[in-house]
């Protein structure tokens, strides 16, 4: 056992050696200015933090001294060589398997990258399994062979025979179904296109469990989210209500921005239902006490994460990816930002159980946001492999490339590799998906639950800007079908039954939480821009609706894609705030600037009003699509009232713009259509 924990602490004492080393963790980042906050920050959590990590290492390294030696004792040696020997032969086991199952773990280690290509191309994760087995074997048979009688023999490998049948009973056994109580899981899957479904134009190779759940939902082909970005989608579709009403218009929004509104969460809540919110990723999306949510699942916030992000711990990718290690180390092994030490699937099937788990205790609103197609983008086994052909370079097959993307810079990508990663990592998110789905089949919750399947925005990869076609991909940028449409589907209690299995009429995210209350008998939230869509799901009338769309902020300059737009809000550290509690937000200096430099429109399924800021100080409206008649005319008005409505707080005017700091834009606006 001392052997073991030595051992340990030897391994955690290399890990961090190399990571202070390497100014990993902040010893070559300067430290003044908008950083000496971060480090404010973090200083006081990062002692414990480490101290619980050594502790993983400990714990680990005395359980396989602990299997090093019985497997010597099984020879007769024992002692401290053959424990050596064996921990290090364990280890090594340990590392192979996850150099195959989550090869993101060892992906900047150059001396690796030889050995790491030959296992990503050729390499199973059953491989070191099986000789595990057979090791596990051998020891067996020569402990019998030189310590028992022949009745004795018999004993222990009946008792062998017990315990692997009780573990493989233990995976396929159903479990219990208890008390059904009503039950509403709401999935969003990051970034996820329609256009990758069958029924869409797709393959149907990127998402098979969510074709599957398709046969049995209702599909809208015309749903749009108001703004492509996690946090504000978000934040709308909790309350029901436009990004301007709320107050969350891009990432990382002060709180003191926010316009508490009530959320469907909260109803949820206030009738007495469990409410849940499970993430693994917590960069740029997380949710408080205003969700409504009581019980929230997600890493740390702000500068810890950021932090985290750089802690890389190999070794607890390989000693802590289990229940074990989720609950100890939880904002490493629960933790998106982390890749390959993060398990994507181990993460998924706790999270299966915690789903069945809640439902089994009362009526519960249960909500996840999968993230796998969100940057670090790692895919895992056997995802790495299926759409990204090996002639790629090894970094680019591994994890999602990211270079800031400025006027005339191409990046360092190609599309068709980018585009083919984001279906790798579409897949993988997809088969979490199916993992919390199948918990539901197994436990008799499925058919009876009201599930709703969706994506906060798309992604655009550029596709009619040939010149940015190794440009990073970006979402939120601006409004178009591959930013803003997204997937929403419904399957109600019972199933779809009489509802239509497709939906062409125009629907949007602010209706999802409508739709919950109305099917769970709820009152309805008030004042809200968003409504229920039973009525399309039971097959009554139907008003046409209209969505109101704006653009985010994101690490693109709007001039990259509009050369004569406003030349935008800066893209610095210097933009943001950290507060004493270490939560990143948005710095006051640049609110204004990013409101400012916003695109909006509305559309109503036929055609696209735009306004765009421009750098003389204009606004430039635009009509595309079918622009003549009074269903334009009534449109174009109607950007007028929403437009109207965003004003408090939003005069579309900036202190120290380049022509006249004072100067709102023009209100009179040069209008085309096209």
């Amino acid at each position: 056992m001392a052997l073991g924990a030595g051992l340990g602490l030897g391994l955690f004492a290399a890990e961090s050696w190399l990571l202070l080393r390497s100014g990993m963790v902040g010893v070559d980042i300067p430290v003044e200015g908008p950083y000496a906050a971060l480090m404010a920050a973090v200083r006081p959590v990062l002692p414990g933090l480490l101290a619980r990590v050594a502790s993983v290492y400990v714990v680990a390294g005395m359980a396989l001294a602990v299997a090093a030696w019985g497997l010597a004792r099984a020879w007769g040696r024992g002692g401290v060589g053959g424990t050596l020997v064996g921990w290090w032969g364990l280890a090594a086991l340990l590392a192979w398997e996850r150099a195959i199952s989550r090869p993101a773990l060892f992906d900047d280690l150059p001396a690796a990258r030889p050995l790491l290509a030959w296992l990503v191309d050729h390499g199973e994760p059953w491989h070191p399994r099986a000789v595990a087995v057979v090791l596990l074997l051998v020891h067996a048979g020569v402990f019998l062979a030189r310590r028992g009688t022949g009745r004795a023999r018999l004993r222990a490998a009946l008792v062998m025979a017990a315990g692997l049948a009780v573990v493989a009973l233990a995976r396929v056994w159903p479990e219990s179904r208890g008390t059904k109580h009503p039950l509403v899981v709401l999935i969003g899957i990051d970034a996820f296109r329609p256009d990758r479904l069958r029924s869409q134009g797709g393959s149907g190779e990127v998402a098979p469990h969510v074709e599957r759940f398709l046969e049995d939902a209702t599909l809208f082909t015309r749903a749009y989210t108001p703004i492509a970005q996690t946090e504000p989608a978000w934040r709308s579709l909790l309350t029901a209500r436009w990004p301007h009403a709320t107050g969350v218009r891009y990432p990382l929004t002060a709180e003191s921005r926010m316009r508490l509104q009530p959320t469907f969460a909260r109803a949820f809540d206030d009738a007495g239902w469990r409410t849940v919110f499970a993430t693994d990723c917590s960069r740029f999306h997380t949710e408080g006490p205003a969700s409504g949510f009581v019980t929230r699942l997600q890493p740390p916030r702000g500068a810890v994460n950021f932090l985290l992000e750089k802690l890389r711990y190999r070794a607890l990718g390989a000693f802590a990816d289990q229940a074990l290690g989720a609950a100890w180390v939880p904002e490493f092994v629960d933790n998106r930002a982390l890749a390959g030490i993060h398990d994507p699937m181990g993460y998924a099937e706790r999270l299966a159980a915690r789903l069945v788990d809640e439902a089994g205790q009362g009526p519960t609103l249960f909500a996840f946001h999968a993230t796998a197609a969100h940057f670090p983008g790692d895919p895992v086994h056997p995802f790495h492999r299926r759409f990204v052909p090996a002639s790629e370079p090894l970094e680019r097959r591994l994890r999602m490339h990211f270079a800031p993307v400025s006027p005339g810079a191409k990046g360092g990508w190609n599309r068709p590799g980018a585009e083919a990663l984001y279906d790798e990592l579409l897949a993988q998110a997809d088969a979490q998906v199916g993992l919390l789905l199948e918990a539901l089949r197994r436990t008799g919750r499925y058919d009876d639950a009201l599930i709703v399947l969706m994506s906060d925005h798309g992604e655009s990869f550029h596709e009619d800007r040939p010149d940015l076609a190794g440009a990073t991909p970006v979402h939120g940028a601006r409004l178009s079908e591959v930013e803003n449409r997204i997937l929403l589907a419904v399957k109600p209690p019972g199933g779809r039954g009489a509802a239509p299995r497709d939906v062409d009429a125009l629907v949007r995210l602010v209706d999802v939480g409508p739709t919950l209350l109305d099917y769970a008998g709820l009152p309805a939230l008030r004042r809200v821009d968003g409504v229920s869509l039973s009525p399309l799901l039971r097959g009554g009338d139907w008003v046409p609706q209209r969505l109101y769309a704006e653009t985010g902020f994101t690490h693109v300059v709007p001039e990259v894609f509009d050369a004569e737009h406003w030349p935008g809000a800066p893209r610095t550290f210097d933009a943001y705030r950290i507060r004493p509690d270490g939560v990143v937000e948005m710095g006051e200096s640049i609110h204004a600037a990013v409101l400012m430099e916003k695109d909006r429109g509305v559309y109503d399924g036929q055609r696209w009003w735009l306004e765009r800021p421009r750098a003389d100080g204009t606004l430039r409206r635009t009509c595309e699509g079918d622009c003549e008649g009074p269903d334009a005319l009534a449109l174009e008005a109607w950007l007028d009232d929403v437009r109207g409505r965003t004003e408090e707080g939003d005069s579309r005017k900036v202190a120290g713009h380049v022509d006249d700091p004072r100067r709102p834009l023009a209100p009179g606006r040069v209008r085309s259509t096209q």
